[in-house]
C-alpha cells in the first residue's frame, strides 16, 4: 500500500473485489475465531475431566487461565516468523498451513485426557492461528484504495460471526451422549464428550483448506536488489537465489529498522497495543462483572443471561460494520474513524462503572440497569470498528515489501497483549474488591469500581496518543 496520500487525488471508481480469491481469504480467516472460541463453553469442565485439579473446584480457573494464556503466547511467539515467512516463500504457502494445522490440532484437542495434552494441542492451534496478519496482508495485496475499505468491512463480519458461532456450537455439541444418548450415546462420545464440538470446529477449518489448495493465488511480487555494486557480507548465503537476469533478491530489513525508520508506523503500532491491551481488558472484566454476585459490586447475572447479552451485541456488531463502517471511513479516514470509535471504549466502561452503583443501589437489576446494559452495548458496538480502523491504518503506513512483516508485527503486539490483560484485568479486579472489603466490609463503597476508574484512564491515554497518528483518506 501507498505510505502517503495526496488531497485532490482524481476520483475513480471502486474496483470490484475479486470475488474468488477474496472469498477463500475469508474463508481462512472466519476459521480462526470460530477455532479460538469453541473451546470456551466447556473449557472448565474439560479441565476437571483431566483431574488435574484433585476435585478442587477453585483450582479451576487457574488451570483453565495456562491454557488460555499459553495459547495467546505461542501465538504471539508466532505471529512475526509467519509474516516473515510469507514475505520470503509467498502468502499462499502460509495461508495453507495455517488452517491445515488447525483442524488437526483440534481433532487432537478434543481427543486429550490429560491436562498437559490439552496445554500442548491448545498452543498448537495458537501457533497456526498466528497467520492471521499474512490474511490480512493477503487482502491487502488484492485491493485498492477504492475496496479496501470494502474488504475490511467483510473480514470484520466473518469475524464477529466466527465469534459469534464459536461459542454456541461449543455449548450445544458438547457432551452429546448426554443430550442425544439415540445417536452420540456409544463409548466413544461417553469417553469423549468435547471431540464433537472440536471436530465441528475442525471442520469450519478444512472446509477453508481445500478449495484454497486448489484456487488460492500468491500474491507476493519478486523484489530484487537492483544495485550491482552492492559489497557482499558474511552473511550473505554462499549460493545465493538469483533471477534470469543475475540479479538478487533483495535482503528484508530488520524488524527493528522496520519500526524505528517509520515514525507513523511507529504510532500506529503503539495505538493498536493500547487498543489490544484495554479492549481485552474490558471483554474479560465484563463477563467477570456480570457473573459475580450483587454483594461483590457484579451483576448476579446466570450465564444464560451473559450469552444473550454477548450475543446480541456480536448481532449488532455485525450489522454495523457490513452497513456504517465503509461509508463512514471513506468519510472521515481511518484516523479520525479510530479516534472516534475508541471515544466510545471510555464511554463503555463507564456505563459499566454507572450500572454497577444502579444494581448496588437497588440491590437487583431492575429496568434501568437494563436500560444502561442496552445503552453500553451499542456503545460498544460502535466501539468495535476501531480495529479495522487502525488495521488500516497500519496497512496504509506500511512498506509494500514488508507488508507481511507489519501485519505479523501487528498480531504479534495483539496476541502479547490479549496473553497478558486477563491476568491484570482479572487481578486488579479482585484486589479492588478485596480492598474495598477490608475498607468498607459488606456494607460496600467506591474501590470495588477501582478497576473502572484505571481503565477509563488508560483509554483516555490511548486516545490522547492516537491524536498523533498519520492522517490518510481512502478513495
Amino acid at each position: 500500500m501507498a505510505t502517503t496520500e495526496t488531497e485532490g487525488t482524481e476520483i475513480r471508481r471502486t474496483t470490484p473485489l475479486p470475488k474468488l480469491q477474496i472469498s477463500l481469504a475469508l474463508l481462512i480467516f472466519h476459521a480462526e475465531p470460530v477455532t479460538a472460541t469453541v473451546i470456551y463453553p466447556f473449557i472448565p469442565a474439560f479441565v476437571r475431566r483431566t483431574g488435574i485439579t484433585k476435585g478442587d473446584e477453585k483450582k479451576t480457573g487457574y488451570y483453565a487461565g495456562i491454557i488460555e494464556s499459553l495459547f495467546f503466547i505461542s501465538e504471539c511467539l508466532s505471529v512475526f516468523h509467519w509474516g516473515r515467512a510469507s514475505d520470503r516463500i509467498g502468502r499462499r504457502p502460509i495461508l495453507l498451513l495455517g488452517p491445515l494445522g488447525l483442524t488437526f490440532a483440534m481433532l487432537a484437542f478434543g481427543l486429550s485426557r490429560t491436562f498437559w495434552q490439552l496445554v500442548l494441542f491448545r498452543c498448537a492451534q495458537g501457533v497456526f492461528n498466528g497467520n492471521i496478519g499474512v490474511v490480512r496482508t493477503f487482502i491487502a495485496e488484492i485491493t485498492d484504495d477504492t475496496n479496501i475499505a470494502d474488504a475490511f468491512t467483510l473480514t470484520s463480519l466473518m469475524w464477529t460471526v466466527g465469534l459469534t458461532i464459536g461459542p454456541a456450537m461449543g455449548g450445544l455439541l458438547s457432551e452429546p451422549a448426554k443430550r442425544w444418548p439415540q445417536i452420540f450415546g456409544n463409548a466413544f462420545f461417553t469417553e469423549n464428550p468435547y471431540f464433537l464440538a472440536c471436530a465441528a470446529a475442525s471442520v469450519f477449518a478444512f472446509t477453508a483448506f481445500v478449495p484454497s489448495f486448489f484456487f488460492l493465488k500468491e500474491t507476493l511480487k519478486p523484489h530484487i536488489n537492483t544495485n550491482p555494486n552492492r559489497e557482499p557480507s558474511e552473511d550473505d548465503p554462499l549460493l545465493a537465489d538469483q533471477n534470469t537476469s543475475g540479479q538478487q533478491k533483495k535482503a528484508p530489513p530488520s524488524l527493528y529498522t522496520i519500526v524505528t525508520s517509520n515514525p507513523p508506523l511507529r504510532r500506529c503500532l503503539v495505538s493498536h497495543a493500547f487498543h489490544s491491551f484495554t479492549n481485552m481488558s474490558y471483554n474479560v472484566l465484563i463477563s467477570l462483572i456480570y457473573s459475580t454476585s450483587i454483594s461483590n459490586g457484579g451483576f448476579g447475572l446466570s450465564p444464560y443471561q451473559i450469552g444473550v447479552i454477548l450475543g446480541t451485541f456480536g448481532v449488532s456488531n455485525g450489522i454495523l460494520q457490513l452497513l456504517i463502517w465503509k461509508p463512514m471511513l471513506k468519510r472521515i479516514g481511518p484516523k479520525n474513524m479510530f479516534i472516534l470509535s475508541y471515544t466510545f471504549h471510555i464511554i463503555r466502561v463507564f456505563l459499566m462503572m454507572l450500572s454497577r452503583i444502579a444494581v448496588a443501589r437497588a440491590g437487583k437489576v431492575d429496568w434501568f440497569v437494563w436500560a444502561l446494559v442496552g445503552i453500553q452495548m451499542a456503545a460498544s458496538t460502535l466501539a468495535a470498528t476501531a480495529y479495522t480502523s487502525i488495521s488500516t491504518l497500519i496497512i496504509k503506513a506500511s512498506p509494500q515489501d514488508v507488508l507481511g512483516t507489519v501485519n505479523g508485527i501487528q498480531q504479534m503486539i495483539s496476541s502479547g497483549l490479549r496473553g497478558l490483560a486477563p491476568t491484570v484485568a482479572s487481578s486488579l479486579f479482585a484486589a479492588s474488591l478485596a480492598l474495598d472489603w477490608q475498607l468498607f466490609g459488606s456494607a460496600g463503597g467506591l474501590c470495588r469500581y477501582l478497576v473502572d476508574v484505571l481503565q477509563i484512564f488508560l483509554i483516555g491515554s490511548g486516545v490522547w496518543y492516537s491524536l498523533r497518528l498519520p492522517q490518510y483518506r481512502l478513495i
